[in-house]
């Protein structure tokens, strides 16, 4: 196991929550554009362009997922600190897992929903909600672990992400 996250990790974890928010920000375009279209009116171009931008987004966010999880896997997280029960351990790695699932099964139904049945927008709102679960979860565990435990946990995914920024602090 590790000692820490990789810088690697750590900007990709930071690049996919602002790609979430993008996400979040272009979603209410995507939902005008197919509301504004099946009642027949003219689509206004800035939420066809949101629209398009949300799209891509997620294939974006497909490829920082597929990046994160290969980085996981090749280099591995770090041990949880010292005072966090095996069993919450158990349920990061679970909770981790299922968030990636997500967020691949996100994009997916984003994508049939968009070129292939529109059906498929139930199952992308759902897993959008269930998102929104998970990411609370993974925050409040944070804030949990460290004020209860000390962890540091946030510290740990936050400190040395962009080197240059490090580097400049400590000569001030």
């Amino acid at each position: 196991m590790r000692a820490g996250y990789s810088v690697s990790q750590k900007t990709l974890h930071w690049a996919t929550a602002l790609m979430l928010v993008l996400q979040w920000w272009t979603s209410r375009a995507v939902l005008r554009t197919h509301e504004v279209h099946l009642i027949g009116h003219k689509i206004d171009p800035f939420d066809l362009t949101l629209h398009k931008l949300h799209i891509y987004g997620g294939v974006a966010v497909l490829g920082l997922t597929a990046y994160r999880v290969a980085l996981r896997w090749r280099q591995g997280v770090p041990l949880l600190p010292a005072g966090i029960p095996q069993w919450m351990a158990g349920l990061a790695q679970a909770a981790h897992l299922a968030i990636y699932a997500t967020l691949v099964g996100l994009v997916i139904t984003g994508l049939v929903t968009t070129y292939f049945w529109f059906g498929m927008s139930i199952v992308h709102r759902v897993l959008v909600y269930w998102l929104y679960l998970l990411i609370a979860a993974h925050v409040l565990a944070v804030i949990w672990h460290d004020t209860v435990h000390r962890a540091g946990l946030f510290r740990r995914m936050t400190r040395q992400t962009f080197p240059a920024l490090e580097r400049q602090r400590s000569t001030d």
